[in-house]
């Protein structure tokens, strides 16, 4: 089995990428509501807020961050304050996941979350050029993943030097040895985009490939729009490709419903 089939069955079967589907959804109806270029909002103000409130939804989803919990008769007692701010029905459609199953992994205060052996960090790109994303000028939190040893069995067509002319490999041994790195861990990326004049979204999770000189910026990637992910617990099963309308008219991935809801802000 291949690493994408492995952290596909794993993340589906764990209902991450269900709460990924979700919580992008929710992160940018917000945004695009509050959308006003009359009042100055750009491309980057949709980017950065976009981009804060999917954090925000995660934390909500895995019980992390501002909303991390001890126990789960906690999580059953604070279940106002998850759905508070969010708009009416989200809340109901969020994925159910145990807290404690999914971690607060930030890297270099990166965000990101652990399960398992996988850690996933988020990163936006400009719509419609997920395969050309230019890794080498990114942060070097994000250079360095790109940097991690390739998934087994693959084979570049085209092999390049592994790190930019700037990469300074013994200060990255070192900072890995301080800071403990887990050698078990794969960091995987959740890319998101938005066309905003369409509101026509991309999101992905996949493995980055760090393409100094240009080429595939992914070693894998895996269109998490474009799958039917069915309730968590089962494996993802493959639907066609292309765009996807934005949170305003996407229909919602289906996802196990809480049995205790409360509803979200009154506020359209």
């Amino acid at each position: 089995m291949s690493e994408q089939q492995d952290a596909l069955e794993d993340l589906g079967s764990s209902g991450v990428l269900s709460a990924l589907a979700w919580a992008n959804a929710s992160a940018y109806r917000r945004t695009m509501e509050d959308y006003d270029p009359d009042t100055g909002h750009d491309q980057g103000w949709v980017g950065g807020t976009a981009h804060r409130l999917f954090c925000d939804r995660l934390h909500r989803v895995f019980s992390t961050g501002s909303h991390s919990v001890d126990s789960p008769d906690a999580a059953s007692a604070g279940l106002d304050a998850v759905a508070a701010g969010l708009y009416p029905g989200e809340y109901d459609r969020m994925p159910v996941i145990a807290p404690g199953l999914v971690t607060w992994s930030d890297l270099n205060q990166s965000p990101g979350w652990r399960v398992g052996r996988w850690r996933f960090l988020l990163a936006s790109f400009v719509y419609g050029e997920s395969n050309r994303i230019p890794w080498p000028q990114k942060s070097p939190t994000k250079r360095r993943v790109a940097s991690q040893v390739k998934p087994a069995g693959w084979e570049d067509p085209h092999p390049t030097l592994p790190f930019g002319d700037d990469f300074d490999m013994p200060s990255a041994i070192t900072r890995v040895s301080e800071e403990g790195e887990d050698s078990d861990v794969t960091t995987l990326i959740v890319a998101h985009s938005i066309e905003r004049e369409l509101g026509i979204r991309e999101l992905y999770l996949g493995r980055s490939r760090y393409n100094r000189g240009g080429g595939e910026a992914w070693y894998w990637k895996h269109d998490l729009l474009a799958t039917d992910l069915g309730t968590p617990g089962k494996k993802p099963i493959p639907a066609s490709s292309g765009p996807h309308l934005g949170p305003s008219s996407v229909q919602d991935a289906p996802v196990r419903l809480r049995r205790q809801t409360r509803e979200g802000n009154n506020k359209q």
